[in-house]
């Protein structure tokens, strides 16, 4: 009798322990902006949704500011399976699938109604072609947002202000190079380091959405905005491959879709500050201008047949289902 209690005591155990196993799933989600950036209310967003959803099963917890590491790091922390998910830019993922830097060529996109078309048509199946033999798992899209010209020397009216200056991009090839064509000294730098970068000269400026200018206060450090909209950015929602495959059915079902339903809260953050911010920003001392984007354009227009020239095939690929989007208009 001794010995049946016993085994009884140890399998009830052994079945609460596997229960609370199941149950105990904790998703880090890793971003480098400030807590009330548009990205983070996605984020926020997701978090909500999956608890929810999970009844609890799955914990997330949204570590803000970098303090995963940058997004280099944080990517090879989701290959390596030590995070659950962060998100990259298409271009940005170009260090790991060289082509997808095509997506980064300036002003390919018409506006964000064009992005969201092509991202959520056959060009969305073709990145998750691309990026998921390198040990991830692309769950949807976020948006990066439209970007726009900082810097602290002079007003941009077209290429000729832009010459010279030194501007900080991500470490893209072909967002690089379109800051280059467009007649900028461009610097890879991290996100992180940016601030420093600016207020103590390394750079004189920097390109990003309104919502990034504002929510980690460039205005402090660069007087003059100019609203080029060189090019619209997506971010990829990647979740570590090896913790995927750790996932029960339900739960990649849950997290999948909340990723999804979160997509559209955070893009309407994206607009809202778009709408909102650039008053804001004036208020704050930024001196803002319209520059020719047509000169702009054609400025860069030959990173398309770089890109192709570079890449062949799977580059025209990529720009085929882009301007087939544009056609839908």
């Amino acid at each position: 009798m001794k010995y049946l209690t016993s085994t009884l005591a140890l399998l009830a155990a052994t079945m609460l322990g596997g229960q609370a196993l199941a149950q105990d799933v904790t998703i880090k989600v890793g971003t480098v902006v400030s807590g009330d950036h548009p990205e983070n209310v996605g984020a926020r967003e997701f978090e909500r949704l999956v608890e929810e959803r999970s009844n609890g099963e799955i914990d997330v917890r949204v570590f803000t500011d970098a303090q995963l590491g940058n997004q280099r790091e944080m990517v090879e922390q989701l290959r390596s399976g030590a995070l659950e998910i962060t998100w990259v830019t298409t271009g940005f993922f170009g260090s790991w699938e060289p082509v997808l830097g095509t997506l980064e060529i300036g002003y390919i996109f018409d506006d964000r109604e064009h992005a969201f078309r092509a991202f959520e048509g056959p060009l969305g199946d073709k990145v998750a072609e691309l990026v998921e033999p390198q040990g991830v798992e692309l769950l949807g899209f976020y948006e990066a947002g439209m970007r726009h010209l900082t810097n602290s020397q002079r007003a941009v009216e077209g290429p000729e202000d832009i010459k010279g200056l030194k501007i900080r991009t991500p470490r893209a090839t072909y967002h690089l190079r379109t800051l280059e064509l467009m007649g900028a000294n461009a610097t890879p730098m991290a996100f992180n380091e940016l601030y420093t970068a600016m207020e103590q000269g390394v750079v004189d400026g920097q390109e990003n959405p309104l919502s990034n200018i504002y929510n980690a206060a460039f205005y402090e450090v660069n007087e003059h905005l100019a609203l080029t909209g060189h090019l619209h950015l997506t971010h990829m929602v990647l979740y570590s491959a090896d913790l995927w495959k750790e996932l029960s059915d339900e739960h990649k079902e849950i997290v999948r879709q909340a990723v999804l339903d979160s997509a559209a809260v955070q893009r309407t953050k994206v607009a809202e500050d778009d709408a909102n911010l650039l008053s804001e920003l004036e208020s704050r001392g930024m001196k803002v201008t319209r520059p020719d984007r047509e000169a702009l354009a054609a400025a860069v227009a030959p990173l398309r047949d770089d890109a192709v020239a570079e890449f062949g095939e799977p580059a025209q690929e990529l720009l085929d289902m882009i301007d087939a989007a544009r056609a839908q208009n």
